[in-house]
């Protein structure tokens, strides 16, 4: 085993061809503190998995661990030190990996707590990216946390898995492992590229660089710095999407600007989330001072919107405070937050989590490196620094890649460091990489239809405007992207006209708000001039031409959209059945939302805050969208892993013509903890053009014995009355505001109840207000008991500003089948069958006030 007099040799040898790691913390001990062995391997310490290798070993460790991913997919000593707490801050081990397959393993250890659900552990995602040996050292406080593991003085299992977690055992994936050992890493400050590392990175034959090559090669660093920043100012190219040598400029001067925010920022009061600190003279980017100790807070503070804040106030007022605060504050961010290494730190609390990496290197980054180029205050060692800590970034982003809207987020921020510093060697490399990773992207995580894979229209723009980022830069810096980039981000522009409300905005799904278009379909139509429909919706109407279609069935997400047509005051549904998606879900299978004239009439909880409150909890769960609960169990796809992403259309029915829209759905993946309750809930939506939506819940159960079923809806106001002329209906009641009509088609022995703002025994009737508020609204909630199929029809009638309710009666002249009679004379008779547990016909005989039969509509 490891002992610790040849570690110290054991590190130096290996650190010229490794990365070590670090976010050591704390102060140094006065002496020397010796490592300890966590895990042991070897001939007397069994595993279950692997094999006793002689072979491959180092000095003074002459047995390692053998792992061949394709032999066992996991494996895990069966002995191990339980406690780590003490002196040291870190773990330590050497992998060897005989070949870079690119495949990743992950590397948990388990703290098991009994007052949680499911599996509470410290954890780190390992690629195999290289092949040889590989030193690991992890800070323990920026291992990964899942849950709410009990703490590293209870350490209940060390676990090496290549499956799980998004991964896939590779059979070409072997490696061999050394013990683990506990042991103290001194602290570190950034950047942790030295002055000759630095240069090292740089290619010196770049064009302009030869008075810095030649000071490198005379070995006069102060010097290679002083010409390597009159290069950066004197050169043409590359260019951001301002001219930095404007800054003092009097055109760039604004009288009576307003500096307020800035102000704030130069007093080091800075916000993140919308949750203002007020630091003192030094910023600790470490803290997080909300109630609920709110993770993105620590994480988004280092975003740093608030240097460009500070970099449009300076150049509007010319004032040196401005500048003078913004190197003070970067410098203190980069020399207190060293990036991590060999570790991707996306932990609570880490500052370099990949997203926020990504997102400084796109946004706030180089645009107030550019702001204040010119400054005074920004002195050749601050620009230095920072320029080390671009390539650090870059590095990091290069390194740990994630998926998703993230992946986008981290490919331009890549982007963008290779673009504006080609004179890194890495650079070309770089852009290469991250233009063709957003490209394949672009298919990878966007269905056909043109949605993307997470299910949320707020992250679809994520995803959109980071291809469009790249994009842009590019374009400004003549940097050639594949002839049909653009092209292939159509269909994405599309779902915004494919899902858009009257009211221009793609309904709140998943954790999405309410998502406007307009703008973004006004942005498309410069880019696909022959999408005069893009431009149609984005103007409303006043320019373009209308789309050629109206409702709208997008096959891969599973999204219906019923529109009456096209202007701002008509009617709107938007229905989804779809898989779970790829990330930021709720159980919200089969909800739907209503506008109407103008109006949002039935809501959903949308997204809040990514925090630990009820009202988070609340937005996930089934009870926040306008579904249904069987037995009090909720939908439960969140407990699965798999996220059922689809790889054809979904074969849902889907109908569309002028008198009317038809749609189905189904649940049938089981409710509650453990999905145990199987039974199947059809969801059809029979929209009769203009007016209103017929809704036909049908439950299967694949049992004989009672069930109780819950349904509710979520009204966009806390005013509501019951309809006095219709059996358990309610009405939305704002007054000058268009309302809408929800009433059971069969009210017989349906209990029906209105929630308003309730908090216990449970979350009900409210939706996201602004910020980390939340407003009640008025919830229709219904509940029947029954055994054996049971058919639930609803009629959801939205009325016009000042409009009476039209419906005068509705009355079941035989099983099956319901006639709405309405005030002015007229009748609508409906008739549902069902057979073979599904619904299999939809009737509806639409007579006049005058006794004409002017429509029969007939889905089979």
């Amino acid at each position: 085993m490891f002992t610790h007099r040849r570690l110290p040799l054991l590190c130096a040898s290996l650190l010229a061809a490794t990365s070590i790691a670090a976010f050591a913390q704390g102060k140094q001990p006065e002496k020397e503190i010796p490592p300890k062995t966590a895990v042991e391997v070897g001939e007397k310490f069994p595993w279950s998995g692997g094999t006793i290798d002689t072979s491959i070993t180092l000095p003074d460790v002459p047995e390692t661990l053998r792992w061949s991913h394709k032999d066992n997919a996991g494996i895990s000593p069966r002995t191990f030190l339980k406690d780590w707490t003490g002196p040291w801050n870190a773990i330590q081990f050497h992998l060897y990996s005989h070949k870079a397959t690119n495949s990743r393993f992950i590397l948990y250890f388990s703290s098991s707590n009994p007052a949680t659900e499911g599996m509470d552990y410290y954890s780190i995602m390992i690629t195999l990216n290289f092949t040889g040996w590989k030193t690991f050292q992890l800070h323990l406080k920026e291992l990964g946390v899942n849950r709410i593991p009990l703490g590293f003085d209870q350490i209940t299992g060390v676990n090496f898995s290549a499956s799980g977690w998004g991964n896939t055992p590779d059979p070409e994936a072997v490696v061999n492992i050394t013990p683990i050992q506990l042991v103290y890493l001194p602290p570190v400050q950034g950047p942790r590229l030295t002055d000759e590392e630095f240069f090292s990175l740089i290619n010196l034959d770049f064009p302009g660089l030869q008075n810095v090559k030649s000071a490198v090669e005379n070995n006069d660093l102060a010097l290679a710095k002083k010409e390597f920043v009159k290069h950066i100012k004197a050169r043409e190219k590359p260019v951001w999407h301002f001219d930095w040598r404007k800054f003092n400029d009097p055109e760039s001067r604004i009288k009576g600007y307003n500096t307020a925010g800035a102000d704030k920022v130069v007093n080091n009061l800075l916000s993140s989330c919308g949750i203002e600190h007020q630091f003192g003279e030094e910023i600790d980017w470490s803290i997080n001072p909300t109630k609920l100790k709110y993770s993105e807070w620590t994480w988004q503070l280092s975003r740093h919107p608030f240097w460009q804040t500070l970099g449009r106030a300076y150049w509007a007022t010319g004032d040196e405070k401005y500048a003078e605060a913004y190197v003070r504050q970067i410098r203190s961010w980069i020399t207190s937050n060293p990036v991590p290494q060999n570790s991707s730190g996306n932990t609570v609390g880490s500052r370099w989590r990949t997203i926020e990496t990504g997102i400084r290197m796109l946004g706030s980054w180089p645009a107030s490196f550019f702001y204040f180029l010119g400054s005074p205050s920004f002195d050749d060692e601050s620009i230095i620094m920072v320029v080390k800590s671009f390539h650090e970034h870059a590095t990091h982003l290069r390194t740990h890649p994630q998926s998703n809207n993230w992946l986008c987020m981290e490919m331009n921020g890549l982007f963008h460091v290779a673009t504006l510093f080609p004179e890194f060697k890495n650079s070309q490399e770089w852009g290469e990489y991250s233009a063709k990773r957003l490209y394949d992207e672009m298919e990878i995580q966007v269905y056909p239809d043109g949605a993307q894979v997470e299910l949320a229209p707020g992250y679809h723009g994520v995803s959109l405007s980071n291809f469009m980022g790249t994009f842009n830069l590019a374009k400004v810096n003549e940097v050639d992207l594949p002839n049909d980039y653009v092209a292939r981000l159509e269909n994405m522009y599309g779902m915004y006209l494919n899902t858009a409300s009257p009211q221009g905005h793609c309904p709140p799904l998943n954790d999405s708000g309410w998502t406007g278009a307009r703008g973004v379909l006004k942005t498309a139509s410069t880019l696909f001039p022959h999408r005069k429909d893009f431009l149609y919706f984005a103007t409303m109407g006043k320019e373009g031409e209308p789309p050629a279609f109206t409702s709208t069935w997008m096959p891969y997400a599973g999204w219906y959209s019923m529109r009456s047509d096209w202007s701002p005051e008509g009617t709107y549904l938007h229905f989804e059945v779809g898989p779970f998606g790829a990330g930021h879900q709720h159980e919200d299978k089969l909800s739907f939302v209503i506008v109407a004239y103008g109006q949002r009439l039935l809501v959903e909880g949308g997204v809040y805050a990514y925090d630990s409150s009820q009202w988070r909890k609340y937005v996930l769960s089934a009870r926040a969208h306008n579904i249904v609960r069987v037995d009090g169990l909720d939908q439960n796809r969140r407990s699965t892993r798999d996220y059922n992403l689809v790889t054809e259309p979904l074969k849902n029915t889907w109908i569309t013509n002028k008198t009317f829209d038809y749609g189905v759905g189904r649940y049938d993946e089981g409710f509650g903890r453990d999905r145990a309750l199987k039974v199947t809930h059809e969801r059809a939506i029979l929209f009769v053009k203009p007016n209103y939506w017929i809704v036909l819940d049908h439950f299967i159960p694949n049992d004989d014995k009672p069930h109780t079923y819950t349904s509710w809806f979520h009204y966009n106001t806390e005013k509501s009355s019951p309809v006095e002329n219709l059996e358990n209906a309610y009405i939305s009641a704002e007054p000058e505001s268009p309302n809408l009509v929800i009433a059971p088609l069969n009210p017989k022995d349906l209990d029906a109840t209105i929630i308003l703002g309730q908090e216990e025994p449970e979350v009900q009737g409210w939706v996201p207000a602004r910020g980390y508020e939340c407003r009640p609204v008025a919830t229709p909630t219904y509940t029947r008991t029954g055994d054996g199929q049971i058919l639930e029809p609803w009629i959801f009638y939205p009325l016009q500003k000042d409009q009476g309710n039209p419906i005068k009666s509705i009355t079941q002249p035989e099983i099956g089948a319901y006639l709405i009679s309405f005030v002015d004379g007229a009748q609508h008779l409906l008739k549902v069958k069902i057979d073979n547990e599904k619904i299999v016909s939809v009737n509806m005989t639409i007579t006049d006030k005058d006794g004409n039969v002017s429509s029969a509509i007939v889905v089979e």
